[in-house]
């Protein structure tokens, strides 16, 4: 009978790179029940997003609410009884987590994994030194239970990208960030010099984004002309499709860089003093990370060399 099924809740709020570093996290839960019915409870902006991935069932819409709306937790609250989990794998880890655990019967609740006080799978805490943040995820479901397996299977990150008439050789460039972080940006000129010396050897370079990248584009545009803009022009999963057709995805660290690594893409990765590459390196097979203090001073002939070091100004 259907109420036989167990069910199963995964939270994670955050942006895309967020979900993107979930994908083992995801695949893993999914393979530890793989008869269950499984909710990710996730932020609107990335619900659509959420609902193709292949892992869940049904996606919860958290609207954020605060102590200010004690109704929206009560909904949320209601909403999550509804589906009634055996068992939670709070991949947040958040104070505000330890509220719904509370609002869901604390101990008395459903099992719960993650940071909430007393619950049964407590993550560990602090991370171990030096470990990514994949390795921390890693660690709570193994301490819930849940096994490590194989990396999961991306083929359904794809989309045809044929409507864009791309030349055949092409690198992809993503010169934005989120909107709060404009220390994660490398300068447009950088860009636009990187997207010059990338034309006279051949390779085109196709710029992305979204609306909110689209002053910063257009300053690469007017010093490189021959950018073709697809600004504000894709879906996730045709981004996802023009990167695995890449010669090379070069961009600042942001959600699409993470998306360009776990799909193979040989992806140089551009961070500034203010990130950790250690917890957040892009999860991917190729990769070439370079660092700078204040990105502003890093040179053009730093994402050269990551190039060279991925093997793309070899080819012909």
């Amino acid at each position: 009978m259907a109420s036989d099924i167990e069910r199963i809740l995964v939270i994670r709020l955050g942006a895309l790179g967020d979900l993107v570093f979930c994908f083992q996290s995801f695949h893993e839960i999914r393979q530890a029940h793989p008869h269950a019915r499984i909710a990710l409870l996730t932020r609107a902006p990335f619900a659509s997003f959420a609902r193709k991935l292949p892992w869940f069932d049904r996606v919860i819409v958290e609207s954020h609410p605060t102590w200010r709306s004690p109704g929206d937790w009560l909904d949320l609250r209601n909403e999550i009884s509804s589906f009634d989990p055996a068992v939670v794998y709070d991949l947040q880890g958040k104070k505000r987590q330890s509220i719904l655990y509370a609002l869901l019967g604390g101990p008395f609740g459903p099992a719960w994994s993650g940071a909430a006080p007393y619950c049964k799978f407590p993550r560990p805490w602090p991370p171990e030194k030096g470990s990514h943040f994949t390795d921390f995820l890693a660690a709570q479901l193994r301490i819930a239970g849940v096994r490590a397996m194989p990396a999961p299977d991306l083929a359904w990150l794809d989309a045809p990208t044929d409507k864009f008439a791309l030349p055949e050789r092409y690198a992809v460039i993503i010169p934005g960030c989120s909107p709060g972080a404009v220390y994660k940006r490398w300068p447009p000129d950088k860009y636009a010099a990187l997207a010059n010396t990338l034309n006279e050897k051949g390779i085109a370079c196709v710029a992305v984004g979204t609306g909110t990248d689209s002053m910063a584009i257009a300053a690469i545009k007017n010093a490189a002309p021959a950018i073709i803009d697809l600004c504000g022009k894709t879906s996730l999963f045709e981004l996802a499709g023009l990167f695995r057709r890449a010669v090379a995805v070069i961009g600042n660290d942001t959600g699409p860089l993470h998306i360009a690594a776990s799909v193979g893409a040989r992806t140089v990765a551009l961070f500034s003093g203010r990130s950790n590459p250690t917890w957040s390196s892009p999860p991917g097979p190729r990769v070439a990370l370079r660092q700078k203090k204040h990105l502003a001073d890093m040179p053009l002939e730093t994402a050269l060399d990551a190039l060279g070091e991925l093997g793309v100004l070899k080819e012909p």
